[in-house]
């Protein structure tokens, strides 16, 4: 729908790339780049909605994400019917922002879309448990229930543990409703020491791991 400022698709995804490029497009490169322009209509009615500032400089129009356009992102945009390049280019232009937001913070995309972690369920009162101490030593590394932990400060923490016991401690703590072990996916980013350390789940090294209701 397009809501009360009646936003149409195009404009839609000139706020999607405004904000996700965060900083000043010049007209012609909205256009080269990003394969749409913003035309004298729909620029005077998102400058007056001050989603989108618009100055000129060297003699050329440049936009910027105005103030409004980030309260205005807490409700659905409009594309209904949008071209398919229109909403290609906000969409690429978006996976670059959560792209480069995971590469500084050090975040796979695995972590990012991690399920929710809802509460485990009670188990049954038993005997001291390899899980248990995993679930211990976690506790005592995170800076708070759902932070990443590496496997590797894990293995550290357990160092009297051998490590095919502590992958298959792992393994057998990995299905919990509170619990997600996930891979690096920018291998780039991993140390020798998290390579070393990465438990194999499924034929799949994983490196991270989170606990937490």
């Amino acid at each position: 729908m397009p809501g009360k400022d009646d936003l149409t698709p195009t404009e839609s995804a000139i706020l999607v790339v405004l904000m996700s490029e965060n900083r000043e497009i010049r007209n012609p490169d909205l256009k080269g780049n990003f394969g749409f322009e913003l035309k004298k209509p729909s620029r005077e009615k998102l400058n007056r909605l001050n989603y989108v500032v618009t100055s000129i400089k060297a003699g050329v129009m440049v936009h910027r994400l105005g103030d409004a356009a980030w309260d205005r992102f807490q409700e659905p945009l409009n594309f209904d019917g949008a071209r398919p390049r229109a909403f290609g280019a906000a969409l690429a232009s978006l996976l670059a922002a959560v792209h480069r937001d995971l590469e500084r913070n050090r975040r796979s995309l695995a972590m990012a879309f991690a399920p929710e972690l809802a509460e485990p369920a009670l188990a049954p009162a038993a005997g001291p448990d390899l899980t248990d101490r995993i679930r211990e030593a976690y506790a005592a590394l995170a800076s708070a229930p759902r932070a990443w932990v590496s496997i590797a400060d894990i293995r550290r923490k357990l160092g009297d543990v051998d490590r095919a016991a502590l992958d298959a401690a792992l393994r057998r703590l990995e299905p919990a409703i509170d619990v997600n072990i996930v891979p690096e996916s920018n291998q780039k980013a991993l140390s020798e020491e998290d390579r070393e350390a990465a438990v194999t789940i499924g034929d799949q090294p994983k490196h991270f791991l989170a606990i937490g209701v």
